[in-house]
């Protein structure tokens, strides 16, 4: 029944949607709640909880507080009833998620990206894996409300077309109908939005719509992404960014040039390949490091491990990644003092691989907007879903789209 749910409806249909939406977001609970919420009477709601139970789309759940009588009903969805497929794509990996209504992860996939990842080998590997997730699972197509994707952008979303992404490791991810070329093999409705919304929207849902109002969340890797959430509710942006996105905030006019022809942009000083340049240019020069003693080729240096050697305290890899967390921090303070967020959620390898930049980043951002702000609280946060936020909301998306 939740795929009628977009179809046209009479109005006793669009009762029935808003009563399922409403205890899919707040569920368990109980019937005097979903009155006040919905307005309908007692009668109506009844009815319709009834129906919604006959459907098996939700369950009663145990019992709430007694307010003085007998203890009321709580209900919540049915979660097996259908499931979801998220998937994310990055520039480092594509991740697959097999997911009930709940968004509870049942199966996972996931492959590194290099090379050899063309959109004609991504897409024969997320087919693969969802087949055999369904036949694992013993599910059909018609047990799968659809596909949900968060990608790196640009993005047209509408037509569902990946349009041209910057250092992307492998050729041919220019104009991309990732939407189409999925809905034909799986015969699945697919949707598409930037990865730093549906991981923001993900983190959201799970753990801070009780306690937060405005959200920025940034993501940083190979380049740097940025959702935010005003008053409870994403906002979407435009998708004429083109291909450099964001992270080109200028935070020194006099300093290194970008990828984008500009001077002193964040990107320029923080992403991976800033960093890796920085750390082999020194390493070049004769600085001391112990990936000089682990290296022949200074070429050969991964992100991975100049990140392993912050951990192990190496002075050459902690001042470069001090100095690439201060022109972060100097970015972040701009976004804090223009946006107020109460709550900033910093994801990405740059972020979660290295205590020494969360911790350098947070305390510069945090120091210079409270110059200007100082009454202003903010909190800052790497998330609690990790790598899966992004597959995981991008599930959520798909099935946000049946109850809108």
């Amino acid at each position: 029944m939740i795929k009628q749910f977009n179809q046209a409806l009479s109005q006793k249909e669009k009762s029935l949607k808003l009563l399922y939406g409403l205890i899919n977001e707040r569920g368990p609970i109980s019937k005097s709640d979903l009155i006040a919420e919905t307005g309908l009477t007692q009668t109506t709601c009844s009815r319709l909880i009834d129906e919604l139970i006959n459907h098996a789309l939700i369950i009663e759940s145990g019992f709430g507080e007694s307010s003085g009588g007998r203890k009321p009903y709580l209900y919540e969805i049915k979660s097996d009833i259908y499931h979801l497929i998220g998937i994310d794509i990055s520039r480092r990996y594509t991740k697959i998620l097999l997911m009930d209504l709940n968004l509870k992860v049942k199966a996972e996939a996931r492959l590194k990206m290099n090379q050899t990842s063309t959109p004609d080998v991504i897409i024969d590997f997320i087919v693969d894996e969802v087949n055999e997730m369904l036949t694992n699972h013993q599910l059909q197509t018609k047990d799968i409300l659809g596909i949900g994707i968060g990608a790196i952008g640009p993005l047209d979303r509408e037509k569902g077309i990946i349009l041209n992404p910057v250092h992307f490791p492998s050729p041919g991810w220019v104009n991309v109908p990732i939407n189409d070329m999925l809905s034909e093999r799986l015969e699945m409705k697919v949707l598409i939005d930037y990865g730093v919304n549906t991981a923001l929207l993900a983190e959201y849902q799970n753990e801070f719509i009780k306690t937060h109002r405005n959200i920025v969340y940034v993501i940083k890797g190979v380049g740097s992404r940025t959702g935010i959430i005003m008053d409870g509710r994403l906002v979407h942006g435009s998708d004429k960014l083109g291909m450099y996105g964001q992270g080109h905030m200028i935070v020194d006019i006099h300093g290194r040039k970008c990828i984008c022809g500009g001077y002193g942009c964040v990107q320029a000083y923080s992403s991976i390949s800033a960093i890796k340049n920085d750390v082999i240019n020194s390493l070049k020069q004769g600085k001391n490091s112990i990936l000089a003693d682990r290296f022949v080729d200074f070429e050969e240096i991964q992100f991975e491990d100049i990140c392993q050697a912050v951990n192990e305290n190496d002075s050459l890899c902690c001042e470069v990644i001090k100095e690439a967390g201060y022109y972060t921090g100097i970015g972040l303070s701009n976004v804090i003092n223009v946006l107020h967020p109460d709550l900033i959620i910093l994801s990405g390898p740059t972020y979660t691989d290295m205590d020494l930049y969360y911790d350098v980043v947070t305390e510069t951002a945090f120091k210079r907007s409270k110059v200007i702000y100082p009454d202003h609280d903010i909190n800052f946060s790497r998330g609690n879903l990790g790598e899966n936020a992004t597959a995981i909301g991008a599930g959520g998306m798909l099935l946000s789209s049946y109850l809108e």
